[in-house]
């Protein structure tokens, strides 16, 4: 969830970056969430505006939040091109089937996606220090490496691991993207970060 509450300024002229099959979500996967703090691409082909998450390790000046929920399509189980019916109507981005020369998918293509700067918008795709501690009026959020979600969190931890190695990857010392009007108690917050209740928080960006 990712929702404007006042005048905000929408980029309508980037593209979420291409997947490997490696980096793919698998069958109608989620890529990236609404709310997911994104950079440009700088090594984008054809110079084009391409735009990712702020994924754990990259030291890319963020740009603004996808407004898009990013996912895989479904072509590995249906032809290409297939939607689900939860997805007419919806304002999802599926990325389409990227192929080899032999004819086998190899991940998804790049797909256009809106990008949020400034505004107000309330947010359920947040975190904090160990996904436990409060969010209050004020607070000063970064991206995240969990999923790009924006956090409080400077230390180590926003509560996420890496799954290869498990080690905590969320902390973020990067640029202020964006401050809390409308917080969420350490409860509201643990709930939402454990995908039990959602609570959103209303936030400003900065970027």
């Amino acid at each position: 969830m990712f929702i404007p509450r006042h005048p905000v300024v929408e980029d309508q002229f980037c593209s979420y970056a291409a997947q490997t099959a490696t980096g793919a979500a698998g069958i109608g996967g989620v890529i990236a969430y609404a709310g997911s703090v994104v950079y440009l691409d700088p090594a984008a082909t054809n110079q084009e505006s391409i735009v990712a998450k702020m994924a754990h390790g990259v030291t890319e000046t963020p740009f603004g939040f996808c407004m898009q929920k990013v996912k895989t399509g479904y072509h590995q189980v249906h032809p290409t091109g297939f939607v689900m019916p939860g997805d007419l109507g919806s304002s999802d981005a599926i990325a389409q089937p990227m192929y080899n020369a032999s004819g086998a998918i190899t991940g998804t293509k790049a797909v256009p996606v809106g990008v949020a700067h400034l505004g107000i918008w309330d947010t359920v795709h947040y975190t904090s220090l160990n996904g436990v501690t409060a969010l209050s009026p004020g607070d000063a959020l970064r991206a995240a490496g969990d999923e790009a979600k924006v956090t409080s969190s400077t230390g180590t931890s926003d509560g996420s691991t890496d799954a290869a190695t498990g080690a905590a990857i969320g902390g973020s010392g990067g640029t202020v993207v964006a401050r809390v009007m409308k917080g969420a108690s350490a409860a509201k917050v643990t709930a939402n970060v454990a995908n039990t209740t959602l609570y959103p928080i209303r936030i400003k960006l900065l970027v």
